[in-house]
């Protein structure tokens, strides 16, 4: 539903969009610009371009040249945007993230859209086109109904584009890293581990019973390493996992989600193995971040490594393996003392 000069207790708009059951695509939020005949030229800078780079969509939200994609999981997710001609005011203790962000319009009207497709449903007019300031909010949804609600503000902010800005986080910036478990024991023995973690994951009676598909499956050598028999069925599975800390054992036959160390602590691995294990630890703790930094670096172009701590509202400890994992991944370059995005590589 989208609605021109709404009121809200205390705020005047210019209008609105939203869609209570916005369901992503691959797990992202997507707003663009809708196509009009008069568009602007655009900036000029490539980077900004949607798609330009490999990074993903950050830990809440990136923007870019007619495109703002947002971090959302597989649920329908409620999404409100809201133009302004002037910076609205925001109550922190209302949501769990907070970033802000510069976003350019060619035509001055955008939709909400699919990573795959254009736009669909109600437009709404941001009341001029250009470089605009946008604020996005994000919490989870209230008790008993899914995914998360989304705050879109957006105002005028001509002249040259302030980086990025994350004013609020709840939800960690840097994910838990992985533990590397699926790459060892397989996706068919990590399957019956949520069987038991996972609520209301359903399979046919007598599911347990059934023999383990052969590929893939773990190594005689690492159930040796773990002092367990190599699994037949997929219930053979739960003593493996249970050696590997993957779920707990209660005792009364019930299981619950452990906290497993990562497999190259816990076992000696080919090297190849291990090397991908660890690498994909690291990629799975800081690539949401690494997607900021490159949203940060590709508006200034280039960003100041100095200011990146407080841009990004993390601790400064942070900043060097993130940048080190960023490098390695293609998706920035470190200069002195700077960071470029890099573009995607052509296919």
């Amino acid at each position: 539903m989208s609605a021109p000069g709404a009121t809200v207790p205390g705020v005047t708009i210019l209008g609105f969009c939203e869609d209570d059951e916005y369901l992503p695509e691959y797990g992202t939020v997507v707003v663009r610009d809708v196509y009009r005949e008069d568009l602007l030229p655009s900036l000029g800078n490539e980077l900004l371009g949607e798609l330009a780079t490999n990074a993903l969509s950050g830990t809440i939200a990136t923007a870019g040249d007619g495109w703002l994609h947002g971090t959302a999981g597989d649920p329908c997710q409620t999404v409100r945007w809201e133009a302004h001609d002037e910076p609205p005011d925001v109550r922190l203790g209302d949501w769990e993230d907070i970033v802000e962000t510069p976003f350019h319009s060619r035509s001055g009207v955008v939709g909400l859209g699919t990573l795959t497709g254009g736009t669909f449903g109600d437009e709404l007019s941001l009341g001029a086109k250009g470089l605009f300031r946008v604020r996005v909010c994000r919490k989870a949804a209230d008790d008993g109904e899914e995914g998360d609600v989304w705050l879109i503000q957006s105002w005028p902010a001509p002249g040259t584009p302030e980086a990025p800005r994350w004013l609020k986080r709840t939800r960690a910036a840097v994910h838990p890293a992985n533990p590397g478990w699926q790459q060892v024991l397989g996706y068919h023995v990590i399957e019956v581990s949520w069987f038991f973690t996972l609520a209301g994951m359903q399979r046919p009676d007598g599911w347990l019973d059934e023999p383990l598909p052969d590929e893939p499956r773990p190594s005689a050598g690492v159930c040796a390493q773990l002092g367990v028999d190599p699994p037949r069925t997929r219930r053979d599975a739960i003593p493996l996992l249970v050696a590997a800390g993957l779920i707990v054992d209660d005792g009364a036959g019930r299981f619950s989600p452990g906290t497993p160390r990562r497999a190259t602590e816990a076992l000696d691995l080919p090297g190849e193995l291990a090397a991908r294990v660890d690498a994909d630890a690291v990629r799975s703790a800081y690539i949401w971040l690494a997607a900021d930094v490159t949203g940060i670096a590709a508006w200034s172009n280039p960003a100041r490594i100095e200011d990146l701590a407080a841009l990004l509202a993390v601790p400064g400890e942070t900043i060097e393996p993130l940048l080190e994992y960023a490098a390695e991944d293609n998706l920035i370059q470190r200069g002195n003392g700077t960071v470029t995005a890099l573009p995607r590589p052509p296919l």
